[in-house]
């Protein structure tokens, strides 16, 4: 499928007519996306050894034919144009269309990050969640003479939601049926009291001065110990050697003890109904304490699976015994767990509307530097006289403030 009429990603037009689970499979997000990129329609019947793919990817709330019952998970490999994030947007995709039936809903939760943006196929059906502590700041980047233009989020995706918290994100703006792209807050905004009331000790502190990816530890546990839990999430992260890195250390922000605690929560998640799907350049990119607890793994085109255990870590058995995927084109790989693999396995291609990447920037409201603070209380102080002292007494500037605040506290974006 080609994207038609559309020279730029304020073009997109979004997808308000489609749905979650309705009742009827035609009405729903995942069958939209489909029809749009024609991508057939999910078979299990296909693989001969369904405990690999329908295992991983069809979730239940009890032990099934595939697999035991809660979340799953997968740790991919694969170097650059191997087709990573585009297996991911189809993943994420079939995620949605098998997992969201009668008795049955999931959520998908793309890990957001101002450095790039390979989820756009997916804006005309994204809900974009942001952090309320900081203003957002969109832009549309392009190599050919149209440069970089600022645009409204609102413009490109079809909806923008701010979470105050991690509790809050999921509570209220993560929703089943939907696909959610969410950015960090990089204020670490309820992290550290989301920690507190986990059952893991491990003396550390979350605080705005942590590394943003951290932000995704305290994301993950406050899904798995706080809920809610009436319907699954499934995490996508790419280039998860960013959150995880091999190279963590005891440093002053406990980045090491923060793996551990991720370790714990990865261990934790599945019967929570939680999955984490990771991707990677290089298996030394993801911190072996979490690879340990991976269960199933991908090894895409363009680099040789493994054929002994020893060179995996946290596996006792490779099923296969040669190398089949060096040689695979773009769009192919190998799936496989400890007792089985399905080779190839195939995805089509999900291809961006332009060229353009949209960049989005987050500027934290409060200032990390008290003196920056200060600074800007007596510059706010300055201005609030002045407009006093223009408008006179009543229900000026002051009341138009307050009256601005309460838009906002009640979901106003306009300013955003």
């Amino acid at each position: 499928m080609t994207w038609k009429n559309i020279s730029t990603l304020t073009d997109l037009q979004a997808r308000t007519e489609t749905g979650t689970w309705l009742g009827t499979s035609r009405h729903t997000d995942a069958d939209s996306i489909r029809r749009h990129f024609s991508v057939p329609a999910y078979d299990e019947s296909v693989f001969d050894y369904p405990r690999v793919v329908p295992g991983c990817l069809k979730h239940a709330r009890d032990n099934s034919a595939h697999s035991a019952a809660g979340g799953t998970d997968f740790m991919a490999i694969g170097p650059p144009g191997a087709g990573k994030s585009t297996h991911a947007l189809e993943w994420s995709t079939r995620l949605l269309e098998v997992n969201n039936r009668p008795g049955m809903s999931e959520a998908v939760v793309w890990r957001g990050s101002t450095s790039r943006s390979e989820w756009v196929p997916l804006a005309p059906w994204a809900t974009v969640c942001l952090p309320a502590s900081c203003d957002v700041e969109a832009r549309l980047e392009s190599t050919d003479s149209a440069g970089s233009r600022s645009v409204a989020l609102e413009d490109v995706v079809r909806e923008v939601r701010y979470y105050e918290d991690p509790r809050d994100l999921f509570e209220n703006h993560v929703q089943p049926g939907k696909f959610h792209v969410v950015y960090p807050d990089p204020q670490m905004t309820g992290c550290q009291e989301v920690y507190e009331d986990c059952p893991y000790e491990y003396e550390l502190e979350f605080s705005d001065g942590d590394p943003v990816q951290h932000w995704w530890t305290a994301a993950v546990l406050a899904r798995v110990h706080s809920g809610p839990y009436h319907f699954f999430v499934s995490f996508i992260i790419d280039e998860i050697g960013d959150v995880i890195p091999q190279e963590a250390s005891k440093d002053a922000y406990s980045s090491y003890e923060k793996i551990l605690l991720f370790r714990d929560t990865y261990a934790d998640a599945r019967k929570f109904g939680v999955s984490v799907f990771g991707y990677g350049h290089s298996d030394v990119d993801f911190h072996e304490k979490v690879k340990r607890k991976v269960r199933w793994r991908i090894t895409m085109n363009g680099t040789a699976n493994p054929t002994r255990a020893s060179q995996v870590v946290g596996v006792g058995n490779v099923p296969m015994n040669t190398d089949l995927t060096s040689h695979l084109k773009t769009g192919k790989c190998v799936m496989w767990t400890e007792q089985r693999f399905c080779y190839p396995l195939a995805w089509g291609d999900i291809p961006k509307p332009t060229d353009e990447e949209l960049r989005i920037r987050l500027v934290p409201r409060v200032p990390k530097d008290p003196a920056d603070a200060d600074a800007a209380s007596r510059e706010d102080d300055r201005d609030a006289r002045s407009s006093s002292d223009d408008s006179g007494a009543g229900d000026g500037p002051a009341q138009a403030s307050l009256d601005d605040v309460e838009a906002a506290t009640d979901g106003g974006v306009g300013g955003r």
